[in-house]
């Protein structure tokens, strides 16, 4: 029997009902539920409502029941990797959406009192707890005892309480920390249990959002076959101002160094493992690279918050909306013109998943989200073209283009998710003290990119999206209010 199954026993006899009677009052075959209940078949969608109504259940048990059904169909490492997928993105939402203030004031704990003078110049651990803590009073003294703190990581990325201490102690604090890190995420072994990298991805991402760091990661992949450490016994290093700790591989022993020669070595180490990697989340004004304007590209699908207009675009629409004051207007023109055109011929078959909240407010501003010096915004009648286009699309089910169901997930203006085959790019654009902030982050590790392939493929027809019909009887509300007032 399965997980769901089984719940389907235990609900049946708190019901106090039989097989039979609870087949008659949900009007189901009673063959088709007695084979729900031993695991020899999952309900579809009519079955499994009737069932529900049959057995009387709230809200709650009824998503817990539909958690089960779908851990059933795809298994669990399956399910969990789309729940954490939900929670990066709701993360994105949080932390670009709302003005942290930095009001939070800290008390120094004891750790971060002791001056450098008071400080052993070795400190050896062991045991996980213990070379946790040792970490974490390191952090806490370089952010309450230096007025600039920096913090250097090489620890891979599946220690991520780590950086989830950092996220914490940072989050609504008024000191302003420098972090730079090399990350790579490791093999997974555990299938019953979401992909450990996508809970980092949200961890990492959740940093590179907060006002009061500045953050500069790198990324290696393990596949290329190159060891990015300095010695074997202890593969794994952090960096503050004045000392070095040094952590096995098994994150079990560690020894913390304040030594200047010792220090150097590995402040070069650092350095040349940087070399030997590549940006990972990258923040950049430059459009060519953000959007990969250069480069073209099969996509599977795209997460955005406004519908794919690249469709419509004529090269008359982008020469009149780029600014032509730009000293590079002619190159952005002819490269986003490429681009489109590319787009156009080899991705019509893309799953486009976008917000209809974001579209209303495109209605209202014309504004999609480059920055101002860039672009101009759309004209009223622009704007109802492009949306009707969008429209006519989806009723003819001429493209593969969805709305979220806003209240299950949510999605601004702040994030897009480009899949490739063998890609997964996070293209961040929001506000920040009245600037627009252009953040990248590219990804080839294979086990991470399946992930979001998967979520972003069985995003059509799951309670994610609206269905067809309430996604048209949206935009034909969006386009009747826009044209009475055109």
């Amino acid at each position: 029997m399965t997980r769901f199954s089984k719940k389907i026993e235990e609900l049946i006899d708190e019901s106090g009902e039989t097989v039979q009677s609870l087949a008659e009052m949900g009007k189901i075959n009673r063959t088709t539920l007695q084979r729900i209940k031993s695991g020899e078949r999952l309900p579809t969608p009519k079955v499994f409502e009737c069932l529900c109504k049959a057995l009387r259940l709230s809200t709650t048990e009824i998503e817990e029941l539909q958690a089960l059904q779908e851990i059933t169909q795809v298994g669990e490492r399956c399910y969990y990797n789309r729940q954490k997928i939900v929670e990066l993105m709701a993360v994105i939402f949080e932390l670009t959406s709302y003005h942290i203030p930095f009001s939070k004031e800290l008390k120094a704990p004891d750790c971060a009192l002791v001056g450098s003078g008071e400080q052993a110049k070795i400190q050896i651990v062991t045991g996980l707890e213990a070379v946790q803590s040792v970490i974490e009073n390191s952090i806490d003294r370089e952010l309450f005892c230096q007025e600039e703190p920096h913090l250097k990581l090489s620890i891979p990325s599946h220690f991520e309480r780590v950086y989830a201490h950092i996220f914490e102690q940072m989050l609504g604090n008024a000191k302003y920390l420098v972090l730079q890190d090399v990350q790579c995420f490791p093999e997974v072994s555990d299938e019953s249990l979401a992909d450990p990298g996508l809970g980092t991805l949200k961890t990492l991402i959740g940093l590179s959002l907060l006002d009061n760091i500045t953050y500069h990661s790198h990324y290696y992949y393990q596949a290329v076959g190159k060891s990015q450490e300095i010695n074997v016994l202890f593969p794994y290093f952090m960096l503050t101002s004045e000392e070095v700790i040094v952590i096995s591989r098994d994150f079990c022993r560690a020894i913390r160094y304040r030594d200047s020669e010792l220090y150097d070595l590995y402040q070069k180490g650092f350095v040349t493992i940087l070399l030997q990697s590549e940006p990972f989340i990258e923040e950049s004004r430059d459009l060519f690279a953000i959007y990969s304007l250069d480069t073209t590209y099969r996509i599977r699908q795209v997460i955005e918050p406004l519908p794919c207009f690249a469709y419509y675009a004529t090269h008359e629409m982008v020469a009149d909306k780029v600014r032509r004051e730009l000293p590079f207007y002619d190159d952005l023109v002819s490269a986003t013109n490429r681009f489109y055109d590319y787009f156009k011929a080899e991705n019509r078959a893309m799953i486009n998943v976008f917000s209809l909240n974001n579209l209303e407010t495109f209605m209202d501003t014309g504004n999609m989200y480059f920055p101002e010096e860039v672009c101009h915004p759309f004209t009223p009648a622009e704007r109802l073209m492009l949306t009707k286009q969008v429209r006519q699309d989806i009723a003819a089910d001429a493209r593969k283009t969805y709305a979220f169901d806003e209240k299950k997930i949510v999605l601004n203006s702040a994030v897009e998710f480009v899949n490739e085959a063998t890609l997964v790019h996070l293209i961040l654009h929001y506000q920040k003290a009245d600037q627009q902030i252009f953040k990248t982050i590219k990804l080839k590790e294979a086990k991470i990119v399946a992930a979001f392939d998967d979520f972003f493929s069985s995003l059509p027809g799951s309670p994610y999206v609206l269905p067809k019909e309430d996604t048209l009887a949206a935009m034909d509300q969006l386009i009747l209010r826009y044209e009475a007032q055109a």
